[in-house]
């Protein structure tokens, strides 16, 4: 039986190795905007329903369940982990100008195209490529957010969230995963020093924004996907969640579920390890 692609894939995440497909989708996106001047800069599955009038309406609209987390509480100094383009950063500080906002994302490509969208417009964003350097600088954060970033396969990252709120600091997390992980996850952020304020199950919205985002996310790859990436094309609509591929049908069936939960900092806390 000749290998498929998708299992060169998973070959290489298991070799810790995928970080060449990150680098050609920001890159690529940045080719795209100054070959055809279409703008990409957000990089989420997603929600469902929006009223936004925007070609990545469903991806902006995701970030503004995030603002809706954040209005009541101290959100002065916000920190995304997983920063991507950019475009979630930008959008958000969009709605709420007083808050300062910092993007942290181990892709040094995801910077480069966050700093080149970045130069289309006034902003104070600050960006980090290593999270020893955000050590280092001393900052503190009301607010830790992550989009989608999987960090949830390194526990050890939600010490560091932990240690870079403030006092009364809360944590911002959607993601998706397999369904009999969801309850491991939660209780490993738990003993991070965290309580879990609110736990939302959004699978519903993730997938609808998913099918109704199809078309867009299909012309993406047919017009603008580099004859260089042509083979992987199948492998790059399975990872947009395109309508019909195995990660689409992964939610349709109830195996991926996607949750959003807000946590707040307990100062106090003994680790524990699950």
């Amino acid at each position: 039986m000749k290998p498929k692609i998708h299992d060169f894939i998973k070959i290489a995440k298991s070799l810790k190795l995928e970080a060449w497909l990150y680098f050609f989708i920001y890159r690529g996106f940045r080719l795209i905007s100054k070959k055809y001047g279409v703008r990409i800069s957000t990089n989420n599955y997603g929600y469902y329903p929006t009223e936004l009038e925007s070609d990545d309406m469903y991806q902006l609209q995701l970030y503004d369940e995030y603002v809706n987390l954040l209005h009541s509480e101290n959100s002065e100094q916000v920190l995304e982990i997983g920063s991507g383009a950019g475009g979630g950063l930008m959008h958000m500080q969009s709605r709420l100008p007083k808050s300062n906002f910092t993007g942290l994302d181990r892709c040094k490509e995801a910077l480069k195209t966050c700093k080149y969208f970045f130069g289309e417009q006034q902003n104070s964003i600050k960006l980090y490529n290593n999270i020893k350097d955000i050590y280092a600088d001393g900052r503190k954060f009301n607010a830790v957010m992550s989009v989608e970033t999987g960090i949830y396969k390194n526990p050890h990252i939600f010490e560091d969230v932990h240690n870079l709120l403030s006092d009364k600091g809360i944590f911002i997390y959607y993601d998706n995963v397999n369904f009999g992980k969801l309850d491991r996850i939660v209780k490993t952020i738990e003993s991070r020093g965290f309580k879990i304020d609110v736990m939302r199950d959004i699978t519903e919205n993730v997938f609808k924004a998913c099918e109704h985002d199809t078309p867009r996310r299909v012309e993406i790859v047919k017009k603008y996907l580099p004859k260089l990436l042509r083979p992987f094309n199948n492998e790059i609509l399975r990872y947009m969640c395109v309508k019909d591929t195995s990660r689409y049908n992964n939610y349709r069936i109830g195996k991926k579920r996607a949750f959003l939960l807000k946590a707040s900092k307990v100062s106090n806390h003994l680790n524990k390890v699950f």
